[in-house]
C-alpha cells in the first residue's frame, strides 16, 4: 500500500485564506440555507473564477483556449524549484540571466516554478511597482525550459504593466502553461525543490478555478 512517511516529509499549505465577503475586486458573498433534508449548505451569492488562491488554463487569455477539465491533472501537480529573490530592488525586473543564475542549476523539463519575494523591504512595502516582476523576456526563458506550471504570491508581478502582463501570460498560455496565482505563506518553504499540486474544480468551460495549493518537502 503507497504511503507517505510524514516523519521524513513536512506539508506546507500554500493557500490563500479567503474571509467572506472578500472585497470588492474579489468578492466572496455568501448566504447561509438549508438542503431538502433541513441540513445546512451555503449559496455563493457573488464571486468568480479567480478568487483566493486560483489556477489559470489557456482559456483565460484565449477564445478558443483550453478551460481547466481540459488540461491534464499532471500539468497541475509534480516536481517544483523554487526562484527566491531575496534583495528585491524596487521596480525589479526579472530577466534571463538572473533566471539562469536563481534556478539554472536546477530546473529540468516539466518542472513547476514558485516564484518567492523575500526581501524585507519589499514585502513590507504597499506599493505594487517594489514587487520584483517578471518580464517577457524571462517569459520566453521560462518556455524554454519546458514549464508546465509557474505560481506567484501576491509580492510578485507578472509583468511591469499591464500590457506586459498580458504578453507574458500569451507566452507561457499558448504552450498550456498554467499558472497559480494568490499563493500564500511562501516564507514557509525551507528547499529549493519540493513536490507542488494545485488541483482546479471540475468545472466545464472554466478559465481558471479555485484551488488548494501545498508544498511537501523533506524535512
Amino acid at each position: 500500500m503507497f504511503n507517505i512517511d510524514f516523519t521524513k516529509y513536512r506539508i506546507v499549505d500554500l493557500s490563500y485564506e479567503v474571509v467572506p465577503p472578500g472585497t470588492e475586486d474579489r468578492p466572496f458573498v455568501m448566504k447561509r440555507g438549508y438542503l431538502i433534508d433541513r441540513a445546512f449548505k451555503y449559496d455563493i451569492v457573488r464571486t468568480h473564477s479567480h478568487v483566493g488562491t486560483h489556477v489559470e488554463a489557456p482559456a483565460h487569455f484565449f477564445e478558443n483556449g483550453k478551460d481547466v477539465t481540459e488540461i491534464p491533472l499532471t500539468r497541475f501537480m509534480g516536481r517544483a524549484v523554487l526562484l527566491d529573490i531575496p534583495n528585491a530592488q524596487a521596480a525589479m525586473i526579472i530577466d534571463a540571466d538572473y533566471l539562469s543564475r536563481s534556478i539554472g542549476d536546477i530546473i529540468c523539463d516539466g518542472d513547476i516554478v514558485i516564484c518567492r519575494n523575500s526581501d524585507p523591504a519589499s514585502l513590507r512595502s504597499e506599493n505594487i511597482d517594489d514587487k520584483p516582476c517578471l518580464s517577457r523576456v524571462s517569459a520566453h526563458w521560462l518556455a524554454e525550459h519546458n514549464i508546465k506550471m509557474l505560481g506567484i504570491d501576491n509580492h510578485f508581478r507578472l509583468g511591469e504593466n499591464i500590457e506586459d502582463g498580458r504578453a507574458l501570460h500569451d507566452i507561457l498560455q499558448s504552450q498550456d502553461v498554467c499558472l497559480v496565482e494568490f499563493l500564500d505563506n511562501l516564507h514557509e518553504l525551507r528547499q529549493r525543490i519540493f513536490f507542488f499540486m494545485a488541483l482546479p474544480w471540475k468545472v466545464k468551460t472554466m478559465d481558471s478555478s479555485w484551488a488548494r495549493a501545498v508544498a511537501i518537502e523533506e524535512k
